[in-house]
């Protein structure tokens, strides 16, 4: 079984997907890698910049696909691929088979907005406004939808890596 990793920019999907992978000595796949390894382009802002948002957006749902074809993964998935439809009901088709269970990372607009403002990443704008202060609308819009196909939230404001992995092993023992 897959583990997805869901939630906005910054709420750690990453940092805390190695850690989880490591304990449970699985494989770590970083969505964003793979959607950007179908590109030239060396960053996820370039790609964005010369074929736009809508091109990123199908190499996200090919790259799920892929990536859901292989067993025992952690896989952190864009900020924005369960806004996508189409990933949207691949997520939940491998919810239904018992392939993925779905890990909704939940963070304040405000710890998300310190965390952006401390390191950017290579993330577009989404917005007319800068990453941090978008935050709050964009997280406004797609929380309902990260809600929706979450098989549970987890509370990932705070530092303590070792703590939030923890809590996210608990949550899937209680899935399972």
């Amino acid at each position: 079984m897959n583990t997805l990793l869901i939630g906005p920019r910054a709420s750690g999907k990453t940092s805390l997907g190695r850690r989880l992978a490591s304990r449970r000595d699985r494989r770590f796949v970083d969505l964003d890698d793979v959607v950007l390894d179908g590109f030239e382009e060396t960053s996820v802002r370039a790609v964005w910049a010369e074929h736009g948002e809508e091109a990123w957006r199908a190499g996200e749902v090919e790259a799920l696909r892929r990536v859901l074809a292989e067993p025992d993964q952690v896989v952190a998935l864009g900020g924005g691929t369960p806004v996508i439809p189409e990933a949207r009901t691949l997520m939940e088709a491998a919810r239904r088979s018992g392939a993925a269970r779905v890990l909704y990372l939940r963070c304040s607009a405000v710890e998300l907005r310190r965390r952006l403002a401390r390191t950017p990443g290579d993330r577009p704008r989404l917005t007319e406004t800068a990453v941090p202060d978008e935050v709050a609308e964009v997280l406004a819009r797609r929380e309902p939808i990260y809600e929706q196909v979450a098989d549970a939230i987890i509370d990932a404001n705070g530092n303590d890596l070792d703590g939030l992995v923890e809590r996210l092993e608990a949550a899937l023992s209680r899935i399972d």
